[in-house]
């Protein structure tokens, strides 16, 4: 029997669609996906994707004291009196460890919610599509690749990875059907596969983030399958899928050291 593949390239495309039965990765690259993993790896209890600002600060008032943290942007920039933006190097074992991360973002957290009545939902990027495409493959039916976007428009980096994603699936299961979408990202993927890099010159976000001084959050979240950590919603909560696979997130990790001796000589 025939299994569908299937990329929305913006939340919006599945308002009223949502297919509850499939598994579903939403796709952030450009960074929550990447600072999702990342929080994860570092030892965060678990990442609870809230949808304003505001909701996040009650979130963190309502948890005992020193149990959670606010991370989370609009527009790129980090929020007021939020102990981390959206950039995956500020996610160390010492911020996060043993913490809950409340998080907004512009993108992101947006598509996770547009998905909270699907019963499997994982979080997915090119730092774990090898382990994202396992988990998938694990379980018989449907997949539903949703991309975060741009304030609800195309995003290259997105729909790269979700072409990645299909056609590895597709190699684990050969009866896949490939909806017009798919296909779509999957020719977008074929195009860039041997030089990841070239989606960072090209995006017009990640251009944005270089330009602001942000550059050094961009190669890491293009560091292809350098995770095995599968983030998946349970009780509204992202947690680990696989805790006895957990390894070192390696480029986000190095960053992360990168980061943390140069805040030591400041």
């Amino acid at each position: 029997m025939s299994e569908t593949i299937d990329v929305a390239f913006t939340p919006d495309e599945i308002v009223g669609s949502l297919p509850r039965a499939a598994s579903v990765v939403v796709i952030d690259v450009v960074r929550a996906s990447t600072t999702i993993v990342a929080a994860l790896t570092h030892g965060a209890r678990g990442v609870v994707p809230v949808g304003t600002p505001e909701e996040g600060v009650a979130r963190l008032r309502a948890s005992p004291a020193g149990s959670a943290i606010l991370g989370g942007e609009r527009g790129g920039i980090p929020l007021p009196g939020f102990q981390c933006g959206n950039s995956p190097v500020e996610y160390t074992a010492e911020r996060v460890g043993g913490r809950t991360v409340v998080f907004t973002t512009t993108n992101g957290t947006r598509a996770l919610l547009a998905v909270a009545s699907v019963a499997r939902v994982a979080v997915g990027g090119f730092v774990n599509a090898a382990a994202v495409v396992r988990w998938l493959a694990r379980v018989p039916g449907g997949a539903l690749l949703v991309c975060a976007g741009e304030l609800g428009r195309f995003c290259l980096e997105d729909a790269t990875c979700a072409g990645l994603l299909a056609a590895r699936l597709r190699t684990e299961r050969p009866h896949t059907v490939l909806s017009d979408g798919a296909r779509a990202a999957e020719i977008l993927y074929a195009h860039y596969r041997d030089d990841l890099s070239r989606v960072l010159d090209d995006a017009a976000w990640a251009r944005v983030l270089a330009a602001r001084g942000q550059g050094a959050d961009l190669p890491p979240c293009v560091g292809l399958d350098t995770s095995e950590i599968v983030p998946i919603v349970r009780d509204g909560t992202l947690v680990v899928a696989e805790p006895e696979n957990r390894r070192v997130v390696t480029g986000i990790e190095t960053a992360c050291q990168s980061e943390a001796a140069s805040s030591e000589t400041r």
